[in-house]
């Protein structure tokens, strides 16, 4: 009996040892966080009173913002189907929407039912429509044969200049009438959308 008893006293020293270690542990941790973090960043979740303003923001991920074009770009070529290379310096003076694509590419051939609607909704107004790719022509024109597409097609067999090189496909650059770069994305996208074209509307107006 007198055991059992020393074991359940033990027992009980030893958890309430542990708790209270716990409980200064976390202190401890608390205190540290909030001295070597960023405290606007706690403090919503702390009831210590109103916000304040930090010291500065360099804890925050900075913005992706879009290069400028320069005049490399207007050397690019691209060439379209069964037809002889153009620079890219020819669509200067109206908005360019240029995707770039791949047959192989699901999400490519997924967002261009909303490119073409993009598209017919902007006919006749200073805009062109670019979908560029560097696979072969004959396996473009085999694609094309049974799943035909309405926005122009452009081959390239050159890397675009590095301001408009595509980490991924789809990737969709957006330019403005001279030539810079005003929008870049990648993936997939619904363009059939009003706030695309009121962008692009307002291109148009600059």
């Amino acid at each position: 009996m007198s055991l059992s008893k020393n074991l359940f006293i033990g027992l009980f020293m030893g958890v309430a040892l542990t708790m209270v270690t716990l409980n200064i542990w976390g202190w401890y941790l608390e205190r540290s966080v909030m001295n070597g973090a960023n405290p606007w960043l706690i403090q919503p979740f702390l009831a210590n009173g109103p916000l304040q303003m930090p010291k500065s923001s360099e804890g925050l991920p900075r913005p992706i913002l879009p290069t400028a074009t320069n005049n490399i770009l207007d050397q690019w070529m691209i060439r379209p189907l069964g037809k002889r290379p153009v620079p890219f310096s020819d669509f200067k003076g109206k908005v360019v929407f240029l995707n770039t694509w791949s047959t192989t590419c699901g999400p490519c051939i997924a967002e261009m039912p909303g490119i073409e609607k993009l598209q017919e909704s902007l006919q006749g107004e200073p805009v062109v429509f670019v979908a560029v790719t560097r696979e072969d022509e004959q396996a473009v024109r085999t694609f094309l044969h049974n799943v035909p597409m309405r926005v122009p097609v452009y081959l390239t067999n050159k890397d675009a200049p590095e301001d408009l090189k595509a980490t991924a496909v789809p990737m969709t650059i957006i330019l403005d009438r001279s030539g810079k770069q005003v929008y870049r994305d990648v993936g997939a996208m619904n363009w059939d959308d009003d706030d695309a074209r009121k962008f692009i509307r307002d291109l148009e107006k600059q």
